[in-house]
């Protein structure tokens, strides 16, 4: 299993309190889950046969107050990752006794060792596993000392001679047909009940608390039986029941846990699902003459043999790590595929502008004359001055706004190339035998190389081995080498050496504009295409200053809709253990982060329904540059989810990471005041025309020193108008501790941009 992170407002200090959270999420984690509720549930339904039930959640009380006495983790206590081991081990020796009806000595003896055993087990598996793999031991720990535990059982007692499933036949439903017995019964036999009826519930408990991972199990369930059956094996007890919770395992682990869900991870969910299928049966036949059940050993090997080999990879091809352990996946899908919309160049290199100065992009990338494979991703840029290139008829060198241009390190790193003897070209001539003609190579901190070509002959103020900061001046713009007119070559490489292969890379933080009369558009990063014309934004100190100053605190807002009806929503502002902004709301379960990065402010990871004040402020904010040039607009995304009705909402939770998101396109634009800044932005379009009714069409949101977001105005969809204003600011000296405790409040991992 994934470890699950504790995001508790408030520390567990006592036993109790560790307790209290880490039983159900020690239930939960056994469906990769982060859900409270659902491990509440799955314990009820484990209790439907008290003998294994009780010996379960007994073990993880026992488990939990060893791990506190001892000093472990208090974190992974309270968020079950220490526990649902020991949970595994006790309901395996609770279903044992069921066969030998062991004395109640001889039980509690076993028992203690069951605690003991998957605890230690636990903590030293899970730690060689995080050190030599850098993954979870999943449940092998549980696995191993169960195995323990049969031939314990058969050394005291030999042979079991009760059938397992003996009694409770209340429990089944005779009258289903055979393949949906066997997938209830598969589900009850995760709380080693398999019967029919605690499996409806198990089933139920899932998909009331996430229907895409009952999705993916359902489907894994299916191809897993669908490849037994094609070898001759039926359903039921001798069938697919004995293993078939191995495929449901596989099924959510690879499909939502390690991975974000999309279509790939549900083709790797089902490729796995059949691979499990076969080593179930090869294991089964092995194991077979020393009496043991395969158990869910063909899980934890095919899980962790798929997800350690597809690490080893050199891009993800679709597949996406999931963004955060534990998080539930409907939130893992929607947010991986909105901030892969947000950002699409978040894994690539990110240089700055190279010119301090306007300058405009002469060839880009897979240009039609020397931008080609295997140096197709670089880009020509000469400087201009109002929409020109050079002076005259640019007969000579200084006519050309480029030659003797100042030229600026694009990153930090370290200087590992230089050449500065070649001479520079008349305009028009060429000099192909040294084609980079005088250059600067630099290595990124980053670990890629960037190459800075054609400089002036004997303008480089770098040497070999020199330390940069992004922005130091590293030379001047020349005409050497293969250069008939003075422009500066940038490129991003895997080797040292001019010429070496390129690789893909974007620019940071710039404006755009692709012509006269077009307007300026901000651009935080992206590969602009030949003819674009680029310049450095000009920064506004002030609204840095006011993102830098915005108290942590509470405050409340008075919503009016245009109707004349109003209510108030509280808004919790802190931060979290990254230093980000964290804003959580006391009437509904919402959450929203941001953060301060390269002079720009992002809002990212809102979960929440869009009837809240801090779906607008996701929408209205959802990325502001502190930059003062006038006129200047800039795009971004928003998930469209939190503004569909609560039924659609759960329906597209579930179908948008195959079928593709419903995002929505917003335009923004900043006005800036003396005491205020205001953000204007407005609905452009929406991925597959559907439109919320509740979507916001335009918001303006205004901005103060210290209380930060003072008004926002929205104009939904449906033309209904809101408005939220801020009342009633708390500042930092007035909250208390019980202030940061949201009832309610509902845990939400998130994506770290940096």
């Amino acid at each position: 299993m994934i470890s699950i992170p504790d995001h508790d407002s408030t520390p567990a200090r006592t036993p109790y309190e560790c307790l209290v959270r880490g039983i159900p999420r020690a239930y939960a984690i056994l469906f990769f889950s982060p859900d409270i509720r659902l491990g509440w549930l799955l314990l009820a339904v484990s209790m439907l046969a008290p003998g294994i039930g009780l010996s379960g959640l007994m073990g993880v009380i026992a488990a939990g107050l060893i791990a506190f006495a001892l000093g472990f983790d208090r974190a992974q206590i309270r968020n079950g990752y220490l526990l649902f081991n020991p949970l595994l081990v006790c309901l395996t020796l609770g279903l044992l006794d069921r066969s030998y009806a062991f004395s109640v000595p001889v039980f509690v003896m076993l028992w203690f060792a069951a605690v003991l055993g998957g605890l230690f087990n636990a903590v030293a598996l899970q730690h060689w596993f995080s050190r030599q793999f850098g993954l979870s031991a999943q449940s092998l720990p549980a696995v191993t000392f169960a195995y323990v535990l049969y031939f314990l059982a058969f050394a005291i007692a030999g042979p079991a001679t009760l059938p397992v499933n003996g009694t409770s036949s209340w429990l089944d439903f005779d009258f289903l047909p055979a393949f949906w017995q066997s997938f209830f019964q598969t589900f009850g036999a995760m709380l080693f009940e398999p019967r029919v009826l605690p499996g409806i519930l198990v089933y139920l408990a899932l998909v009331l608390t996430s229907p895409l991972a009952a999705l993916l199990a359902t489907a894994s369930f299916a191809v897993g039986v669908g490849t037994m059956s094609l070898l001759g094996f039926s359903f039921g007890q001798e069938g697919a029941i004995w293993c078939g919770f191995n495929f449901l395992l596989c099924g959510i682990a690879l499909g939502t846990a390690y991975f974000a869900p999309s279509r790939m991870s549900l083709l790797l969910a089902l490729i796995g699902a059949f691979l499990c299928a076969l080593i179930a049966l090869a294991l089964a036949s092995a194991l077979r003459y020393f009496g043991l059940p395969a158990s869910a050993l063909p899980y934890n090997l095919v899980v962790l043999a798929l997800v350690y080999a597809l690490r080893q990879r050199s891009t993800t091809a679709g597949l996406l790590p999931s963004p955060a352990p534990g998080m539930l996946p409907e939130t893992a899908g929607r947010f991986v595929v909105l901030n892969a919309a947000r950002f699409p160049d978040f894994h690539v290199p990110a240089l700055n502008l190279p010119f301090k100065d306007e300058c405009v992009v002469t060839q880009g990338s897979n240009g039609t004359l020397t931008h080609r494979a295997p140096w197709n991703w670089a880009l020509d840029l000469e400087a201009i001055t109002k929409g020109h290139r050079w002076l005259g008829n640019g007969e000579t060198l200084e006519q050309y706004h480029s030659f003797d241009k100042v030229v600026l390190a694009p990153c930090a790193g370290t200087v590992a190339a230089v050449v500065s003897h070649v001479a520079d070209n008349a305009p028009g001539a060429n000099n192909p035998e040294e084609n980079w003609g005088n250059y600067v190579v630099i290595y990124a901190d980053h670990g890629y190389y960037v190459l800075l070509a054609h400089l002036r002959q004997g303008s480089t103020l770098v040497c070999a081995g020199q330390r940069l900061v992004c922005g130091q001046p590293v030379g001047r713009c020349g005409n050497s080498g293969r250069s008939p007119l003075p422009h500066l070559h940038l490129q991003v490489q895997d080797a040292a050496y001019p010429g070496a292969s390129t690789r893909p890379f974007c620019l940071n933080n710039f404006v755009e504009s692709n012509g006269e009369g077009v307007p300026q558009k901000y651009v935080t990063s992206a590969l602009p295409s030949e003819g674009a014309r680029l310049s450095f934004p000009t920064p506004l100190p002030a609204l840095h200053a006011l993102f830098c100053n915005w108290l942590p605190g509470e405050y409340r807002y008075r919503i009016t809709s245009d109707n004349g009806a109003s209510h108030e929503e509280t808004v919790l502002l802190d931060f979290d253990d990254a230093g980000r902004f964290r804003l959580r709301s006391r009437r509904h379960q919402a959450q929203l982060f941001a953060f301060l990065s390269h002079n720009v402010l992002y809002t990212v990871d809102y979960e929440g329904p869009g009837d809240s004040v801090l779906a607008l402020i996701a929408a209205g904010l959802a990325r502001v540059p502190c930059i003062a040039d006038p006129g200047i607009t800039w795009e971004d995304h928003v998930s469209a989810a939190p503004f569909y009705v609560r039924a659609l909402r759960k329906l597209h939770d579930v179908l948008d990471p195959f079928l593709g998101p419903g995002l929505l396109s917003y335009r923004y634009s900043m006005q800036a005041g003396k005491q205020s800044f205001e953000i204007h932005c407005r609905l452009e379009s929406e991925a597959g025309g559907r439109v919320p009714g509740a979507a916001p069409r335009q918001i303006v949101a205004t901005l103060a020193s210290r209380f930060g977001i003072q008004r926002v105005e929205a104009r939904l969809w449906d033309d209904s108008k809101l408005t939220a204003e801020l009342i009633d600011p708390v500042i930092p000296s007035q909250i208390t501790e019980s202030t940061l405790v949201l009832q309610g409040e509902k845990s939400v991992s998130s994506l770290q941009l940096s």
